[in-house]
């Protein structure tokens, strides 16, 4: 079974391949997928040693790209506005 984490990487190297290394608009997760997406960012950030810097606002955005919390499901919404559907 996939987790977030993948599908956004997946979903986020997708994008870039079609689009000429272009950014998407962002990622809208639901608030249970948000939450647990950071619980599972601040885990493996406690276990490196690796100090949060939580006035950054790193839980709003996932390698450059924004994060959202929508109440219309998991996706990416891409370059041209197309939403791509992220599996959990």
């Amino acid at each position: 079974m996939e987790n977030i984490y993948d599908s956004m990487i997946g979903a986020l190297r997708e994008h870039w391949k079609a689009n000429n290394n272009a950014y998407p608009q962002r990622f809208e997760l639901t608030q249970s997928t948000f939450d647990g997406l950071l619980a599972d960012r601040r885990l493996v950030n406690e276990t490196m040693n690796y100090p949060l810097n939580l006035k950054n606002g790193y839980e709003r955005e996932f390698l450059g790209v924004p994060v959202a919390v929508s109440a219309e499901g998991n996706a990416m919404v891409a370059l041209d506005g197309t939403r791509v559907q992220l599996s959990v």
